[in-house]
């Protein structure tokens, strides 16, 4: 697989977004089956990081690439396109196009040539509510482009605040090479050692007060490595300070600090690894940031414990009893650092080394190298080939919301070719259909005109394939299918496999039963506290199909045994559907004397909450721990599959084809799941109860169904 890296960092300087460049490069060439280009947006003038980059990788600055194209001037998200397409014209094309920086990102994305190529990396998600939503998040939503990002926070973020599909959404953490051992130079003072830009909000202005307070200090020191200077001209007073700080290190004045500047990173690390802590504070303004430092990672796996701000980020990763927590609003900074310089033959210095050495465990470059690989293929390097040689398949339907994962995946798999075959409706198609000669396998997805037509007209050398869901299969579709056409036929459940075969005379040996797949690896996220006494009901709409009123009656009665529990009902509002609200039926009476009950009871009221619909359900499911299914109807009711995958407990009204896939959690009267529920609850090990139902459904995994499809 060919990649290019396109960052707009400026590989002549060197700061921690160019150390995340040259680390991102170490670790894609890992992977044997990447050939990698690196594409710079700058004139390389200072070779310092390039030169450790691994000897595959190709690397081209911005003199080569305008040279393509005859273009002048830097390289800008305007002038980016037309060179790229020159660029790959002259070399090959890339099957992937590793992009860091929103210009970058934003016009690439907005570009058909190149759009559904491109894997983003997002240093920060936290939308900031009071601007407009970032074009390349909105661009990339539409397009499902892969994302990677630096932590769980950052990924939950993603999902939850901007709605991005969470299978396509990646965590690579900063990544640690290991670097040849050095033996400590053992001294009697404890070092303070900061790596990184000169920058104020990184707290520079509280180590420049230390040094000058520990000048006389004999047992304190700190050491420095610091590169560029950043936002000069906005922080006058403080670099002025800076200019007067730097020379009196120069002139000596400063016996007790040490200040260097435009090391290779490889001598950075041996200087870092020579500090007894890591001076990692940042002012407060960095407290929402949900990117991991790429040098606090780096000083964990040289065993030097970092000094760190005490928010929600670094205790996610070091936990809340980490010694070496600060909180800067407290004031008075110097202080505080010298009082840790000074426990370093304490039992707390012990345990943050020790703490420490299991974090860089976590950050390394084989582990690691694998996710980014995942990344930008779409799958493992270690999934079976979904095609020996070259396929071809267009897909027809007049709906694509159940395929989006298979599609991604296909679209990752390079002997898989797919295109679309459009229809405006269940009965209409968009243009006349056709299919050419490169094509051999059609895909009806839903039994609908598609199927009726492609049965029909199906060429000899073509095998069609038709899924149908529980809409259909009450519709007068299936009965006009030439089943002697098709060559197989995928249902979600036993019950539609026989509904098939006795209504419409299928030969049994065409059907294969797959109920909808899940992502099942995305679902296992860990529960959160109130998930124990917390029921999910997902969809309510439309009233006679979901039958709301069994999931009250139910809950109404559990709430009568147990009053510790809780409903969440994950739905659109019914009045926020015209063809549900507007009907001409007794559906709005129904749904309001329902609300009218709920809303009417002090304790219903009061313990039933509703959360408006959305795509991150992975998130959602972490609060659950019994999950309902209430209708009088399904097809196989994905989401009591992903419910499952996440733990909880399944509770379903025994509808037509439950028995198949959910005993023995079905009930002809849910209330005599009232026990089950509360034992669940109150189980000693909920944790291996919980890994139990995951692992039932586990067979279930998208992964799992598309190999599967792909052997029909």
């Amino acid at each position: 697989m060919k990649i290019a890296v396109l960052a707009e960092q400026n590989l002549n300087l060197i700061d921690g977004s160019t150390i995340w460049l040259l680390n991102a490069c170490k670790l894609l060439a890992l992977q044997s089956d990447f050939e990698i280009d690196l594409l710079l947006a700058h004139r390389l003038e200072v070779r310092t990081l390039a030169n450790e980059l691994p000897d595959t990788i190709r690397v081209h600055d911005a003199v080569a690439l305008q040279a393509s194209d005859g273009l002048d001037g830097p390289l800008t998200p305007d002038t980016l396109p037309r060179l790229l397409a020159a660029w790959e014209e002259e070399h090959g094309r890339y099957d992937r196009i590793f992009v860091r920086g929103t210009g970058f990102l934003t016009r690439l994305l907005d570009e058909p040539l190149f759009c559904d190529r491109i894997v983003a990396y997002a240093p920060s998600v936290i939308p900031d509510v009071t601007l407009p939503e970032p074009q390349w998040v909105q661009l990339g939503r539409q397009l499902r482009t892969p994302v990677v990002v630096q932590s769980e926070i950052a990924k939950r973020a993603l999902e939850s605040l901007s709605d991005y599909p969470a299978y396509v959404v990646h965590v690579v953490p900063p990544i640690v090479f290991p670097t040849p051992s050095q033996p400590r130079i053992e001294t009697d003072s404890v070092t303070l050692c900061y790596s990184g830009k000169i920058e104020l909000q990184y707290g520079l202005d509280w180590l420049i007060a230390l040094c000058d307070e520990i000048s006389d200090a004999p047992d304190l020191a700190v050491s420095m490595i610091a590169g560029k200077d950043t936002h000069r001209a906005a922080n006058p007073a403080f670099f002025a300070d800076m200019d007067r700080f730097r020379e009196g290190v120069a002139q000596g004045a400063y016996p007790r600090v040490s200040l260097a500047r435009n090391l290779a990173h490889s001598e950075t690390k041996i200087r870092m690894g020579q500090g007894d802590f890591a001076f990692c504070l940042r002012h407060d303004r960095y407290d929402d940031v949900i990117e991991i430092s790429t040098k606090i990672v780096e000083f964990c796996s040289l065993g030097v414990p970092p000094i760190l701000n005490n928010n929600m980020l670094n205790r996610s990763l070091f936990g809340a009893s980490y010694p070496y927590l600060v909180d800067v609003s407290a004031g008075d900074i110097p202080a505080r650092l010298q009082e840790i310089m000074r426990s370093r033959h304490s039992p707390a210095y012990q345990a943050a080394k020790e703490r420490c050495t299991r974090i860089a465990a976590q950050f390394s470059a084989e582990a690691l190298s694998v996710r980014l690989g995942r990344a930008l293929r779409g799958h493992d390097k270690t999934s079976p080939a979904l095609a020996a040689t070259p396929r071809h398949i267009l897909i027809a339907t007049h709906e694509r919301k159940f395929l989006h994962q298979i599609t991604d995946r296909l679209r990752g798999e390079p002997e898989v070719t797919v295109s679309w075959e459009a229809w405006e409706s269940t009965i209409k198609p968009r243009v006349q259909p056709y299919v050419s000669d490169e094509v051999d396998t059609v895909f009806c997805e839903w039994c609908c005109e598609n199927a009726v037509w492609h049965s029909r007209n199906k060429r000899p050398d073509t095998r069609l394939i038709v899924r149908l869901h529980r809409f259909e299969a009450f519709r007068d579709f299936p009965e006009r299918v030439d089943w002697a056409q098709v060559d197989a036929l995928i249902v979600v459940s036993d019950h539609f496999r026989d509904l098939m075969i006795s209504r419409f005379g299928v030969d049994p040996s065409k059907i294969h039963v797959l109920p909808q797949f899940i992502n099942w690896h995305e679902l296992q996220r860990d529960k959160l506290p109130e998930a124990q006494f917390t029921l999910g009901l997902v969809g309510i709409n439309p009233f006679e199909h979901k039958r709301f009123d069994r999931a009250i009656d139910f809950f109404a009665a559990l709430r009568a045994r147990d009053d510790r529990f809780r409903l969440a009902v994950r739905s659109v509002m019914p009045w926020e559907i015209d063809w549900v609200w507007d009907r001409q039926d007794e559906t709005r009476a129904l749904f309001e004397a329902q609300f009218a009950r709920i809303f009417s009871d002090p304790d219903l009221s009061a313990t039933i909450r509703f959360d408006s619909g959305g795509p991150d359900m992975e998130e959602w499911y972490r609060g659950i721990g019994t999950i309902l299914s209430s209708s009088d109807t399904e097809g196989c009711h994905t989401s009591v599959l992903e419910g499952m995958a996440a733990g909880c407990l399944p509770v379903v009204y025994d509808w037509p084809g439950a028995q198949s896939l959910f005993a023995p959690h079905v009930y002809s009267d849910m209330a005599e799941a009232i026990p089950e529920v509360i034992s669940f609850a109150e189980c000693e090990d909920i944790a291996s109860a919980r890994t139990a139902f995951s692992t039932k459904v586990q067979k279930h995994d998208v992964e799992k169904f598309i190999q599967y499809f792909m052997g029909l």
